[in-house]
């Protein structure tokens, strides 16, 4: 070794005695060491905050059910605001009404793209919402397991409409708990390309499942995202062809659109509305308050 790397080598083990001396080595105790073990471990196991499970919530909501009261005002005024912003009564879907031939619209889940209306897709469209409002009684029925075991069936049939998210099963096996009755269903076309293959290769499969839901609306988000625009005019081209019992409606890009606002305005900053949200945000306004 040099000298010059010999001198640094001699101050470097001096600068670090000298650190060594002003700042001793600590060490804890065995048995505080072993303390900080097991306050780690217990956090670990039983943190101080975590999110309830689905069992914990229902079990929250059934226990305090009984002591809640519907509040009228509230109700109304939450009304009025979505009557204002979003208008859903005429807006729901998409309607000649609402959606002139040669209106130009923009998809609400996309920036970039926009459609117009043209003669084909005009007459897709009914005249007006085919809906008799308002509704007296509504049920939203989601398509997770959480009804599972509930016994909820009859209480969901005694609804005068009952809506149901995302082409849901509804054999006799699931009847007890979630029902039989549908009015409005909603189909997403993520569902179609994954179950259906978008209808490409057999059409019967989808006309065979959707005979459960009888004489159902097929709520569609056709013109929410450029790639949901196809799948759900398929949907609608085969349950026209084979004169099925239900009717395929297409959500308004321009009230999903005003319904995302409504909601961010009130904290909710998803990129997108659930199902279930969204669903249970008409049915306040379409429902009549009793």
């Amino acid at each position: 070794m040099s000298p010059c790397g010999r001198a640094r080598r001699h101050t470097s083990r001096g600068a670090m005695a000298v650190l060594a001396w002003k700042f001793p080595r600590t060490r804890l105790p065995v048995g505080a060491s072993a303390l900080c073990v097991v306050v780690l471990c217990w956090l670990y196991i039983f943190p101080v905050y975590r999110l309830p499970n689905e069992k914990e919530i229902v079990q929250a909501v059934l226990q305090q059910g009984t002591a809640w009261k519907r509040n009228q005002t509230a109700a109304r005024l939450f009304r009025k605001q979505m009557e204002d912003c979003c208008d859903p009564a005429h807006l729901f879907a998409m309607t000649k009404m609402n959606s002139p031939m040669g209106t130009s619209m923009w998809y609400d889940g996309e920036f970039l793209y926009s459609f117009t209306i043209d003669n084909s897709t005009y007459s897709l469209f009914p005249q007006a919402t085919p809906f008799q409002l308002p509704l007296k009684k509504c049920a939203v029925v989601g398509n997770g397991g959480i009804l599972k075991k509930s016994g909820c069936g009859r209480q969901i049939d005694e609804a005068n409409f009952v809506m149901r998210c995302n082409l849901p099963p509804l054999s006799s096996e699931y009847t007890r708990d979630v029902g039989s009755k549908s009015h409005l269903v909603t189909a997403n076309p993520s569902i179609i390309r994954q179950r259906f293959q978008n209808l490409l290769w057999s059409r019967k499969t989808f006309v065979d499942n959707m005979k459960i839901y009888n004489h159902s609306y097929i709520y569609m988000p056709a013109f929410s995202m450029k790639t949901g625009t196809e799948p759900s005019l398929r949907v609608y081209y085969t349950l026209s062809d084979v004169s099925a019992n239900q009717t395929v409606l297409f959500a308004n890009p321009n009230f999903l659109r005003s319904i995302g606002k409504f909601w961010k305005s009130r904290g909710i900053h998803a990129k997108r509305l659930s199902t279930g949200l969204f669903l249970v945000s008409c049915d306040r306004v379409l429902v009549t308050l009793t």
